[in-house]
């Protein structure tokens, strides 16, 4: 029973935390919508789906530590490529709204894993995670890297990493074979039920966007091949127009 009232809270404290996020996230990536640069703004609305999407999915999954685990994993990995490559190369200053929303997930999961988690194991978690970017330098789309994935990762540079991974999996598994799946699957019911139709609004604006950006960008072509047709049509006037004259 103290098992699964502990699975089940901190389940809860995901779910709260995972709207939160969602929350803080959809206003940072708003404001970045307000860009001038078309770039900025095509890439907000995608990050805003992409992290909202991501971490929705690590709260919903069927072991509630693991999903702790996943969802550490992919703020540090989102936090670190958001530092290191989306704010220089492409956000500049208007990232630092975005930069404050993962920073302060950091710290409010770290606390979270206090609870959960022993300190050998955060430690352990955090070691992968940095081997993990030192690894994959330009690797820039995150938001689907899970933990998991650390174990599956072909390479000699990699196996070591891979079994400390399936270790870390396999202890916090252990520790929610008790708990009841039914009750814990009927909490995850109801927080996607109100999350699925955020997330289908974001698809649906996404979607709008790309194909309008499609529609003009085949417009700019039309119109280049007009104006190339009306360049041809008019030297062909010309060269009859001296032919003519040289007949003459």
């Amino acid at each position: 029973m103290d098992e699964t009232r502990s699975a089940l809270e901190l389940q809860q404290e995901l779910e709260r935390f995972t709207t939160q996020f969602a929350d803080r996230i959809t206003q940072a990536t708003e404001a970045l919508g307000a860009a001038a640069t078309p770039a900025v703004r095509d890439e907000a609305l995608r990050k805003n789906l992409r992290y909202v999407s991501a971490a929705t999915e690590i709260a919903t999954g069927p072991f509630t530590e693991v999903n702790l685990l996943d969802m550490i994993v992919f703020i540090r990995l989102s936090r670190a490529v958001l530092e290191k490559h989306w704010i220089p190369t492409l956000y500049g200053k208007q990232g630092g709204a975005l930069a404050e929303v993962f920073a302060r997930s950091e710290e409010e999961l770290g606390a979270l894993a206090a609870e959960a988690l022993t300190p050998g194991q955060r430690a352990e978690l955090d070691l992968l995670v940095d081997r993990w970017l030192a690894d994959n330098p330009g690797q820039v789309r995150v938001e689907g890297i899970r933990l998991s994935d650390f174990s599956t990762m072909a390479g000699s540079a990699a196996a070591e990493r891979a079994l400390e991974a399936k270790g870390l999996l396999a202890g916090v598994k252990t520790a929610t074979q008790a708990a009841n799946q039914a009750l814990m699957l009927t909490e995850r019911g109801l927080f996607l039920v109100h999350r699925l139709p955020f997330l289908w609004r974001m698809q649906a604006r996404l979607g709008a966007r790309e194909m309008m950006n499609d529609a003009t960008a085949q417009l700019q072509l039309a119109r280049r091949g007009v104006m190339l047709m009306a360049i041809f049509a008019v030297a062909g006037l010309i060269f009859w127009w001296l032919a003519l004259l040289t007949r003459r």
